[in-house]
């Protein structure tokens, strides 16, 4: 009789701490759901939420749509292009390397590119770490003419191979995809395999990776997320068309949120790498906790990984809309998780002022953020419009207050700042909390 009770009280025990468990899971979901509704109704987001806690999925809902058209939702089956998440795939291949002796991080160019310009100046550490000073292919002016065509390796490096560095290797940071094609090519040299036959044998295939790979246009890949985009006049449009084989290296994959945590639990464990894990560079801190971040933008996607270190907590933003929204989400997300403080999004368009035409030329300028390419300001059609690296046409702003406009096609604030007789000095590039400050240069 004593032993009925016991075992009556554990299992009312269990039934309540579920109960509550449950109640906490709904709860979170209401809270995530609301988050994200502003979003999803300015056609600014749609993609999947993810929370894993101690290696296990606490929260995963996907949002929107994979494939508007079709009317097919994103789902936890979603493959989406990871863009420049693809670089932390490349960088584990080449520490690999590094662990079995067959490379060091420096080696220099010179010794697998025998004629490559001062490649006896240049490492494979510089190149790992976007300190090479070779040019960064995405800034050429002709790149979105560039990427409609296939290439092989190879070609991919005659287009930035005798262009002149941007500075002496090793002098600073300045991002550069053109690192990460060299860095494929090395893989290739080395190993004697394909860049995607490497992956599968050294990293998918060791650790269980079923939903990801170098992503191409003629792969007909099941669950794949079509993307999106705004035009120039803030009007939803399909994604720009790219061929995937000019991303190779530094943003060919497309994978799943699964995983991806599957890879980042992987990595953070030791079952990768070992000696050389300290070498990534995606390690850092943020508000004095050590975390392993990664994220990726190509066009129709943008995506964020935030892993805590210390709380073994991964959140992972998918999306499938170009825009630079996933890190203020994953920020939130981790706010609402911890039930701190959050603010629900802003719907800008709502906010729109008018600004007399002649009041817009002061902001008029050419702005440098001092890490690539530079922005130009410019009133077109009584309207102020802002051209990005690579573009050819002016995005037109809306303004939202004095010296504010919003930046619909990045899902961004620009704020002019220090002003003088005529004009002003700075603009400010806001995501969320984080501002970049660009100087005015004309």
């Amino acid at each position: 009789m004593k032993l009925l009770k016991q075992s009556i009280v554990i299992l009312l025990i269990g039934f309540f701490h579920h109960s509550s468990f449950g109640q906490e899971l709904k709860a979170l979901e209401t809270k995530i759901d609301g988050y994200i509704k502003p979003y999803l109704e300015m056609n600014a987001w749609s993609g999947s939420i993810h929370i894993y806690q101690n290696g296990n999925p606490i929260f995963q809902k996907g949002y929107g749509y994979a494939d508007k058209e079709w009317e097919i939702k994103n789902s936890l089956e979603t493959k989406f292009r990871i863009a420049s998440i693809s670089k932390v795939f490349t960088e584990v291949a080449v520490l690999h390397l590094v662990e079995n002796g067959e490379i060091s991080l420096d080696d220099t160019l010179s010794q697998y590119f025998l004629d490559y310009p001062r490649g006896n100046e240049i490492s494979i550490r510089q190149l790992l770490t976007h300190r090479s000073g070779i040019p960064h292919l995405n800034s050429f002016p002709n790149y979105n003419e560039l990427n409609k065509f296939a290439y092989d390796l190879e070609e991919i490096i005659e287009l930035f191979k005798h262009k002149p560095l941007d500075f002496e290797p090793g002098q600073r940071y300045s991002y550069s995809n053109s690192g990460y094609v060299l860095l494929a090519a090395i893989i290739e040299k080395v190993s004697g395999l394909s860049y995607e036959e490497f992956l599968e044998v050294h990293i998918y295939n060791k650790i269980g990776l079923r939903n990801t790979g170098v992503d191409s246009n003629a792969k007909i890949l099941k669950n794949r997320a079509r993307g999106y985009m705004f035009d120039e006049y803030g009007k939803l449009i399909n994604a720009e068309y790219v061929d995937m084989s000019i991303k190779i290296g530094g943003g060919s994959l497309y994978s799943t949120a699964d995983d991806l945590h599957k890879f980042v639990q992987s990595l953070i464990k030791g079952q990768l790498l070992t000696s050389t894990l300290a070498e990534l560079p995606n390690f850092g801190s943020t508000d004095g906790a050590k975390v392993f971040t990664a994220n990726g933008r190509v066009q129709g996607f943008c995506h964020q990984i935030t892993h805590r270190i210390e709380e073994d907590l991964t959140i992972i933003i998918l999306g499938n809309h170009y825009s630079n929204i996933a890190l203020p989400i994953a920020q939130d997300i981790y706010q609402i998780y911890s039930d701190k403080e959050y603010k629900i999004p802003v719907n800008y368009l709502a906010r729109k002022i008018d600004i007399a035409s002649n009041e817009l030329i002061k902001y008029e300028g050419t702005y440098d953020f001092g890490f690539g390419p530079v922005g130009t300001v410019k009133v077109i059609d009584g309207n102020l419009g802002y051209l990005a690296p690579g573009r050819k046409t002016y995005d037109i702003l809306v303004p939202i207050d004095k010296n504010k406009f919003f930046y619909i096609q990045s899902w961004v604030i620009l704020e002019f700042k220090n002003p003088n007789k005529e004009s002003f000095n700075t603009l400010e590039w806001i995501m969320g909390e984080n501002a970049y400050p660009a100087k005015k240069i004309n």
